[in-house]
């Protein structure tokens, strides 16, 4: 596989660029508090231009959780086959468009910052709405590819089926992401989720 083309100049002064922006929206929140947080306050901050924030963030409230547009890579859809462990491969498919909204962005001060603002989760929440659209979409498609899943299932659209599916999936990720040990920085891998899908193919099995 040839090696990825580095990003140009002004991709890596565009990462820095939001970067900036978001380190500080999330310093002035939690050292002044969200208030005091105020787009004039975090563009100064920022060494930006409150147009220049405008840019790169809709609101104060993105900027300190550090929220992308959720994205879809085309290589990570390409995954779904027909194999057994088909909720298995949407989790992951979910856990990664949901960590392309999230971004590689302090964990750990994002959890502090949503406990001591509880209305930032909603903010938050939205963003997984998005990623879980796409997903949506992803798996819709790659039903519509198969002649058993074509036409849907039980009487319901291939479209519904594939929302089913999502909300299904995100079951082990959610079972997951609350266990005791679990390490936020860390984020999920296939080889922490593997145990909870198997315990959601264990219960299911037990209850049909």
């Amino acid at each position: 596989m040839p090696p990825s083309p580095s990003p140009s100049l002004r991709e890596r002064k565009k990462v820095e660029t939001w970067s900036a922006i978001h380190e500080a929206a999330a310093s002035l929140a939690q050292e002044r508090g969200l208030e005091q947080a105020t787009v004039e306050a975090i563009a100064e901050s920022a060494g930006v231009s409150p147009r220049t924030f405008f840019n790169y963030f809709p609101s104060k409230e993105d900027a300190v959780l550090g929220l992308h547009e959720p994205v879809l890579d085309p290589a990570e859809a390409a995954k779904l086959t027909d194999a057994e462990d088909l909720l298995g491969q949407v989790t992951l498919l979910l856990v990664a468009v949901a960590r392309s909204a999230i971004g590689e962005t302090d964990s750990v001060r994002r959890r502090q910052l949503l406990k001591r603002y509880p209305h930032l989760f909603a903010r938050q929440m939205e963003y997984m709405a998005k990623s879980e659209a796409l997903v949506c979409e992803a798996v819709s498609d790659f039903l519509a590819a198969d002649p058993d899943w074509a036409s849907g299932a039980e009487g319901f659209t291939r479209e519904e089926t594939a929302r089913m599916l999502v909300m299904l999936a995100a079951v082990p990720a959610k079972f997951r992401a609350k266990a005791v040990d679990f390490d936020p920085a860390a984020g999920l891998t296939p080889k922490d989720l593997a145990p909870a899908v198997a315990l959601f193919h264990h219960l299911q099995r037990k209850l049909s």
